[in-house]
């Protein structure tokens, strides 16, 4: 499991890279109004993938469960049903936002000398959205395989690709239109690749179209009602800042959150890493009738999870201003910082839980509560927001955020103890205690560096990141990890726990 999960998290290093050399790059080429329109435009058409209807998750977890009992004639029923099912909605996601096109033309934010480019631009992101539908099948498949790592290892390809051909086309066009085209194109070609390497790799899937059933899309659409509303929560959560900033501060504003908010996206990414592997292997091990197994899988990770939250975390809240002046310039210092800070506060709680308990929830087949949660969660954060953007501006909407993620934290794990019967306080309990004093710890070590030294360039920064990541080595598994039953240290680790506080 672990080599699994650490293909996603290779796979979220290389998405960092890239992400922290394009952000600056197009910042400088097309300049804060076009890039912040930009975002604009990945924001609204991000809400046209809620017209997957859950399908994606729905479908790992129906071929997963068919995988796991070795019914091969299922696994091709499920393929040609879901291609079909595929198929229909990306075109429906391309008819439903033409209309959105009314927006770039009549927008009084948008300069005029930017609406041409803008619908241009929007146009290619929009037949993006459709073909990226038709993309989510294959990877379900590798997923459901459990085929991480060849599936992360194309993914990385990908985003190299996509990386290197932005360089170029906004170095010869600098415009909205080069952005779209670029995401457009490596989509058609992920498409291509992916499928040949399914009808390769796994000879056994040779879905047809008098497969198709629609008896099995009513099944697969039965649970991705729930995936759906999930989707909306967290579009309403995640993806809703950047519009309401872009009407009511302008779209010049929409960068300086993007850029704070995105290191915890990023972050938010890497727990994710374990979330992709819990649900597929929840779902195998219900199958099998294991669950004291899968008990002792989510407590382990549950775990871990908060490791690693609370030691990226820790970092982003001491060092994340500074880093966030060196990456993209001393104006974003101030009010970017402001914005990570603030949003850090609820993620510390709120990621080990998405992490690790909402998609065991998931593959349990328990998704009604946990997505209801989530939905109320993102109506309230964009409530929220707009009543904070104006007398807090982009701290308000940063606000508008972290108070429903820490509501949501408190529902998943009810919900999680509760289907796994495991009782909220033995959870806690395990969890917490010297959790917490290892945090404590910590953090008053590395802030007494942070007002001692004071890093100023990205040597000096990786430097104090290299310090955290020891200090909160050294003390977690010395004392937050030691004699864990359900942790399992590699021997030379054990050997630190044992000589540790």
């Amino acid at each position: 499991m672990l080599k699994k999960i650490g293909s996603n998290w290779l796979l979220l290093v290389v998405t960092v890279l890239a992400s922290y050399f394009l952000v600056p790059f197009n910042l400088r080429h097309l300049g804060k109004d076009q890039y912040g329109l930009w975002l604009l435009i990945s924001s609204l058409t991000a809400y046209l993938s809620l017209l997957q209807l859950g399908v994606p998750m729905a479908s790992v977890r129906h071929l997963s469960k068919a995988i796991a009992e070795g019914d091969q004639g299922a696994v091709n029923r499920l393929v040609a049903s879901c291609a079909g099912l595929y198929l229909g909605l990306g075109a429906v996601s391309a008819l439903v936002g033409l209309p959105l096109l009314i927006f770039y033309g009549n927008a009084d934010a948008i300069p005029p000398d930017l609406k041409a480019q803008c619908r241009w631009a929007f146009l290619l992101a929009l037949a993006n959205v459709g073909l990226g539908f038709f993309a989510q099948l294959p990877y379900a498949i590798m997923i459901s395989y459990q085929d991480f790592v060849r599936t992360n290892i194309l993914s990385t390809l990908m985003i190299l690709a996509r990386a290197g051909l932005n360089v170029m086309f906004v170095l010869w066009y600098p415009s909205l239109a080069a952005l779209a085209a670029v995401q457009a194109m490596v989509t058609v070609a992920e498409i291509l690749i992916l499928w040949t390497l399914i009808l390769t790799v796994h000879r056994d899937i040779r879905p047809r179209p008098s497969l198709f059933s629609a008896a099995v899309v009513r099944q697969i659409v039965g649970f991705s009602v729930y995936v759906l509303l999930l989707s909306m929560g967290a579009q309403l959560s995640f993806q809703t800042d950047a519009i309401v900033i872009g009407w009511f501060l302008g779209p010049e504003q929409v960068p300086v959150f993007s850029v704070g908010n995105n290191l915890i996206l990023y972050l938010m990414q890497f727990i994710v890493g374990i979330a992709a592997v819990m649900m597929p292997t929840a779902t195998s091990l219900q199958a099998q009738g294991k669950m004291d197994e899968l008990r002792t899988i989510f407590l382990k990770w549950s775990k871990l999870a908060l490791a690693l939250t609370w030691c990226a975390g820790l970092y982003l809240v001491v060092f994340g201003p500074d880093f966030l002046s060196n990456w993209v310039g001393p104006d974003f210092r101030g009010p970017s910082g402001s914005v990570l800070r603030i949003l850090m506060l609820s993620y510390f709680v709120f990621l080990p839980l998405r992490g690790v308990a909402l998609p065991v929830l998931m593959g349990l087949g328990k998704a009604a509560r946990p997505t209801v949660a989530f939905l109320v969660a993102g109506v309230l954060n964009l409530v929220l927001s707009l009543l904070l953007v104006g007398p807090l501006g982009l701290d308000g909407v940063a606000w508008g955020t972290t108070i429903p993620n820490v509501l949501l934290t408190a529902a998943l794990l009810y919900l999680a103890c509760d289907a796994l019967e495991i009782p909220v306080l033995s959870y806690l309990a395990h969890l917490l205690p010297r959790a917490a004093v290892g945090f404590a710890l910590t953090f008053l070590a590395v802030w007494f560096l942070r007002s001692a030294w004071g890093p100023h360039n990205f040597v000096e920064l990786a430097a104090a990141g290299v310090v955290t990541v020891a200090a909160f080595g050294l003390v977690w598994l010395g004392f937050v990890f030691r004699n864990d039953p359900h942790v399992v240290l590699h021997p030379v680790t054990q050997l630190l726990a044992r000589r540790g506080p």
